[in-house]
């Protein structure tokens, strides 16, 4: 019986750590249930989250498919309403000589030159399509340049050709306005500023081509374009005469573009009769009485004024004209355009030429090694005088080679002279007294 209960209690015992296993694989069983059902919950709760993004996705799929089609309309209508504009000084930008004398053709003509020019430009440089609409303003002094036209000879003294030059010009294209921008000094730059400034701020102006290259004066306005590499982009100069001086400095910052076939290559000058005057009488302390007291010296005829040869540098120096105001006049002087044309470009020293002497010496950067006549002279001085004396009309340097008087007299309209208002319209009658 003790080998039965022997054997009994080790069947328990064995039967017990079979239990034990037991319940350790129902223990592993249920946490293998539980922790598949916990990954199914997760799973069903991702599915639930990938569908709702999915929902999400296709809705912004097409609201960013819708967007771009607004874009693209947007585009679109943007591209249709692109525009380039051409801003031109007309005072300093003046138009071809044949085409000016054409008239309400020539106008039209120049028109229908200048459209096809720009658009080739653009095309060329920029890849612009010839869809795009051009917009040219010109502004303009047109009372000064009509009279500038006859005084030169380029139209008949009594016709309208610059009139109906204009006319044909506006009438060239619905986009194209030449406008009077008055005969005040700097109306033409005002209006000229402003709407370049217009246009660099309107979103639909893909470029600009600005037409006023010998006025100094724009170099204040593309001066600060020229470090902007958006802005430069933007900007194309057209150069007509010459680029002035500070404009020539910034000028590679752009592009640049020549119309040859439309534009002049120098400016408009007023022409004028060049002579000298009858020798300087030094001031006298009371004009008006010493003009009473004192005999005449009579002004040189009109013979004189044709014909006589320019005085020597010793007859400039050390004389001072006044009238009976005791203001200066700029003793009259005579040379020819020719001298005066061949004189511009050269850097010589006026001191030395003119006055016998140069206080610089051996650090003056102007030629001294030229030879030139009387009539050179003459005309060099006349170049000297194209820029105002600060000292105005009370100078009383004899050896002053600036401008007291505006040297294009009575032809002078004021609109774009550097000489104050002081120095036009001065008596230039002078008050012969010797002190």
């Amino acid at each position: 019986m003790a080998d039965d209960q022997q054997q009994l209690d080790g069947l328990k015992e064995r039967w017990n750590e079979y239990k034990d296993q037991d319940d350790q694989k129902k223990k592993i069983i249920d946490d293998l249930f539980e922790y598949t059902h916990g990954l199914t919950r997760e799973l069903s709760d991702v599915k639930s989250e990938l569908q709702d993004k999915k929902l999400l996705l296709g809705f912004e799929r097409e609201e960013t498919r819708k967007r771009k089609e607004e874009v693209q309309a947007l585009k679109n209508e943007k591209a249709r309403l692109d525009f380039a504009c051409v801003v031109l000084d007309g005072d300093c930008m003046p138009f071809k000589d044949e085409l000016v004398k054409e008239g309400l053709e020539g106008g039209k003509r120049a028109a229908n030159l200048l459209k096809n020019a720009v658009l080739e430009e653009l095309k060329s440089s920029l890849g612009v399509s010839h869809h795009l609409q051009i917009h040219v303003r010109v502004y303009a002094n047109i009372k000064g340049q009509a009279k500038t036209y006859k005084e030169m000879g380029i139209i008949p003294e009594a016709t309208d050709k610059f009139p109906d030059f204009i006319r044909g010009f506006n009438m060239g294209d619905p986009l194209f306005d030449f406008i009077d921008a008055g005969n005040g000094k700097e109306c033409a730059d005002v209006k000229v500023k402003e709407y370049f400034r217009f246009c660099s701020a309107n979103i639909h102006c893909r470029q600009i081509i600005f037409g006023g290259s010998a006025d100094n004066g724009y170099a204040r306005l593309l001066g600060p374009l020229a470090q902007d590499d958006a802005m430069r982009r933007c900007v194309t100069l057209l150069e007509g005469p010459p680029f002035a001086g500070e404009l020539n400095a910034i000028k590679n910052n752009f592009r640049t573009v020549k119309f040859e076939e439309i534009f002049r290559s120098g400016k408009l000058e007023n022409r004028m009769t060049y002579h000298y005057s009858h020798p300087v009488i030094p001031v006298p302390f009371n004009y008006a009485s010493a003009a009473a007291r004192l005999p005449f010296t009579p002004e040189p005829s009109s013979a004189a004024q044709r014909g006589s040869s320019p005085p020597t540098t010793s007859v400039w120096r050390g004389r001072v004209f006044r009238n009976r105001n005791g203001e200066r006049i700029d003793q009259v002087l005579e040379y020819s355009r020719s001298d005066y044309e061949k004189m511009k470009p050269l850097k010589l020293c006026n001191n030395f030429y003119l006055l016998g002497t140069c206080t610089w010496g051996d650090k003056c950067e102007h030629d001294h090694k030229m030879r030139l006549s009387d009539r050179e002279k003459a005309a060099l001085r006349a170049l000297a005088r194209q820029r105002p004396c600060q000292s105005g009309l009370r100078c009383a340097d004899s050896d002053c080679l600036f401008g007291h008087n505006c040297p294009w007299g009575n032809n002078c309209d004021q609109s774009r002279c550097r000489f104050p208002d002081d120095r036009h319209g001065v008596d230039t009658k002078i008050v012969p007294y010797f002190g």
